[in-house]
């Protein structure tokens, strides 16, 4: 709209005035409405929207200033520039005219030559103002859309105005003002911080950007980014951002990446159509794919090639419908390899709720897999020979059960124990005995059919489970073919070890109809096998259950026994030869020997509860008390002046292999008050082979003490001259086995012949066991051999009648 062009209102009711005026601004170009009073006025403006109007102040039948109010309240009159026309002294009719929204006012008597000058006037001035109103406006949108802080400075920092936009919280910590003077000065700490900014702006050196951490509350850290530009030669602006959320976002970014690129996890990221998009380091390393030879595969595409179609449909299903799915799946490596992975996957939406990305994570389970498949065979596996177990066994002797019980046939089961294991094991120690128990197992499975079971129950107890057996001869046959292979030497360190297999058979369903029942009567038969001189095999009868009740029995009392004060010494008088044999003889010492005196069944024979102690952990107190209550026997006698003579005990390989076991008889030695020279240790080859060079050192350790050392039962072993010579032992015993036979067989002389002189030569005495008639005692003495023990001279004896027996012997 062109201002002369304008469309001007008059409302006059004076109809001179009201024609000089249309006439004047017609002439002038303007556009003219004319109304005589309020109504008429009303009518026209519902009709038309003026550019202008000129307003009487007094109409006939209305007030000027109403009419002013009520067209600027309408929408139509929002803006509209009204001049009241009043009287020329008329001070409070002005004052109205503005009160009621008029933009200026014309005074009567109008001079009409200016009048079209004066509209041309105010509506400049009313396009300049709406001008001004929409900038103002625009540059209000344009703070409410940012969150920036906008400063006019000067180069002292004085604050010359301040914009804020919409977003900005913390706006009155920005400008600092003077009590005094009212001006308005950045913070402190924030001038000292911008001021080489604003200097180098000022210098001409251009725009600053710059970020900072500063706020005026201190548990509330603020970062700010403040941009300073030169607007005037003394003015410059300066636009300030919270940056906090965004230095955040980068460092959570950066944490992100840290954690994409650093996870042990293997990480790769697609679109929303299952095409990848990025992979982390892991990914490349875990499948020897690098990130440019996957990009852009469809997984979708490679996951029906590994998995069934079936299957993959259904997992993108849950995916798209719960957002995300864990599970395991097969993966394929760039060489080809398959391997198990867990993967955890999950949807990423968009602002409009799509599906926009798929992140998914995954590790290679492949060793947990093994692991884990390991435990499951442990279960019901022996760790040593992974042989079956317990429980495996009776899961599979209740299924041939079952199917002999369906077709009528019989099953059998052979029960394994090797004789003497404990022996080898505890001279030779466990890494030994678990080689011959892994060789045992290896001849067992190797000699029976593919659908029998080898099961390993504990310790060097074997099962054999034999299922569709047609009778007995078929046990005894599987039974001779594997005691057969059982009895060929094991080769340890180039050393053969001979073993014997004792066997116990029982058969369904005579022998017991469930599986706890035939293995404790397999076991039962085992038993017998050894009461029979073991290395052969036996058959359950019912008679081995009382049997096996009465060795329940024995182990129950066995365990109270020590406490109740049940055991007992007795000694076996050691006699020296120092002339005739006939007349110079005198007693050299005593082997004491230990006794279990029952309370019901009297005096137990050590070969009936020694092996049982050994192997319910009894061996190693009842040892220890056999030492204590030598000790004080000995230190007894001594004070008693009865003689003076060394008393000699038997240590298990228990006993001598454990930790502390010098200190320990040094401690019951001493409690007795007895010398270390009266107590001689006999300790079997054997058990000193396990660790020759330990043992040799713990027996130095006995013989600086005072101690002496026999070796029991030498020439039964694996003797080795080499560790012979470094042995510090005493004695060399000679076994009663060849003492025994040397009348009658020449290599049992040619042994003991050899003993003697070996130990001759090597500074030690012998002393030979069993001496039971004269014609030995001859030969023996004929041989070299002057230290003796057998039932010849006594049987062992009680303390009370070894005295008597001494008295006797003295007198004689």
């Amino acid at each position: 709209m062109s201002i002369e062009s304008a469309l001007v209102m008059v409302v006059e009711d004076d109809e001179a005035a009201r024609l000089t005026t249309s006439i004047t601004l017609e002439r002038a170009g303007y556009r003219v409405l004319e109304a005589a009073d309020c109504a008429s006025a009303r009518a026209r403006f519902a009709e038309v929207r003026p550019d202008i109007v000129l307003l009487d102040v007094l109409l006939p039948d209305g007030d000027g200033f109403v009419l002013c109010r009520e067209f600027l309240s309408q929408p139509r009159g929002r803006g509209l520039p009204i001049a009241m026309v009043t009287g020329l002294d008329d001070i409070t009719s002005i004052h109205q005219a503005f009160e009621s929204g008029a933009v200026d006012f014309i005074t009567k008597p109008v001079s009409w030559g200016t009048l079209p000058f004066r509209i041309q006037f105010i509506l400049r001035a009313n396009q300049a103002i709406n001008d001004a109103s929409i900038s103002e406006g625009k540059t209000r949108a344009l703070l409410a859309g940012i969150p920036d802080i906008i400063l006019r400075i000067d180069r002292d920092g004085h604050v010359i105005d301040m914009q804020v936009g919409t977003y900005v919280n913390e706006m009155e910590e920005w400008v600092v003002y003077d009590p005094a003077t009212g001006e308005g000065h950045l913070p402190g700490p924030v001038y000292r911080i911008l001021a080489p900014q604003i200097r180098r702006v000022f210098a001409g050196k251009g725009e600053q950007l710059v970020e900072f951490d500063w706020s005026q509350k201190a548990l509330k850290p603020r970062t700010w980014e403040a941009r300073v530009i030169l607007r005037e030669q003394d003015e410059a602006v300066m636009v300030i951002r919270d940056i906090t959320q965004r230095k955040q976002q980068e460092a959570e970014l950066r944490l992100w990446a840290k954690v994409f690129e650093g996870s042990n996890e293997a990480i790769l990221i697609t679109d929303s159509h299952l095409n990848i998009i990025l992979v982390n380091k892991t990914y490349e390393r875990i499948t020897g794919y690098t990130e440019e030879e996957v990009l852009g595969v469809d997984t979708a595409k490679v996951g029906v090639k590994l998995h069934s179609h079936s299957f993959f449909r259904n997992l993108v299903h849950i995916l798209k419908e719960r957002g995300h799915w864990e599970g395991e799946l097969t993966n394929q490596r760039k060489d080809g390899e398959k391997f198990p992975t867990w993967y955890s996957i999950s949807q990423v939406l968009n602002s409009d709720g799509q599906p926009e990305n798929y992140i998914a994570i995954f590790s290679d389970i492949s060793e947990r897999k093994k692991s884990r498949e390991r435990i499951d065979f442990l279960a019901h596996h022996d760790s040593l020979t992974e042989l079956p177990n317990r429980a495996l066994l009776n899961d599979r002797l209740e299924m041939a059960i079952n199917t002999a019980k369906r077709r009528g046939e019989k099953v059998g089961l052979l029960f394994i124990d090797l004789d003497r294991f404990k022996n080898i094991n505890d001279s030779l120690g466990h890494a030994a005995g678990d080689q011959i128990l892994r060789l045992t197992a290896a001849r067992l499975s190797a000699t029976v059919r593919t659908d029998d079971t080898v099961a390993r129950l504990g310790g060097d107890e074997f099962v054999v489970l034999l299922p569709r057996v047609r009778d007995e001869r078929n046990l005894v046959e599987v039974a001779i073919k594997l005691r057969e292979e059982l009895l060929l030497p094991y080769i340890l360190e180039e050393i053969p070890l001979h073993l014997s297999p004792s066997i116990g058979i029982a058969v369904y369903p005579d022998d017991g109809e469930d599986p706890s029942t035939l293995i404790k009567n397999a076991d039962a038969a085992m038993y017998l096998a050894k009461e029979k001189g073991r290395n052969n095999y036996q058959f359950y009868t019912p008679v081995l259950n009382a049997r096996t009740l009465d060795r329940l029995k024995l182990e129950h009392d066995l365990r109270q026994a020590l406490e109740l004060g049940q055991f007992e010494l007795h000694y076996q008088p050691q006699i020296a030869l120092t002339g005739d044999a006939a007349v110079a003889k005198h007693i050299y010492g005593a082997e004491a020997l230990v006794r279990w005196r029952h309370p019901e069944r009297g005096l137990v024979p050590p070969n009936h509860f020694i092996p049982l102690a050994e192997e319910i952990g009894l061996i190693i107190p009842l040892g220890a008390w056999v030492i204590a209550e030598a000790a004080r026997q000995v230190t007894y006698w001594q004070q008693g002046g009865l003689l003076e003579l060394v008393v000699s005990v038997n240590i298990s390989a228990l006993q001598f292999h454990q930790a502390g076991f010098l200190a320990e008889v040094q401690a019951l030695m001493a409690q007795a008050g007895a010398k270390p020279s009266s107590l001689e240790l006999e300790l079997t080859e054997s058990m000193l082979m396990s660790d020759m060079e330990v043992s040799i050192q713990v027996l130095q350790a006995f013989r600086d003490q005072g101690y002496r050392i026999a070796i029991d039962d030498f020439g039964t072993g694996f003797s080795c001259l080499n560790y012979l010579r470094r042995l510090p032992a005493n004695t060399l015993k000679i076994d009663q086995s060849f003492v025994r036979d040397m009348r009658t067989d020449s290599a049992s002389l040619a042994i003991v012949s050899s003993i003697i002189r070996l130990a001759d030569s090597l500074g030690m005495e012998t002393i030979a066991e069993g001496v039971e008639t004269a014609e030995e005692l001859a030969l023996l003495e004929q041989q070299g051999c002057r230290l003796m023990q057998g039932y010849h001279f006594s049987k062992p004896l009680p303390p009370v009648q070894f005295e008597d027996w001494v008295s006797k012997w003295r007198g004689a």
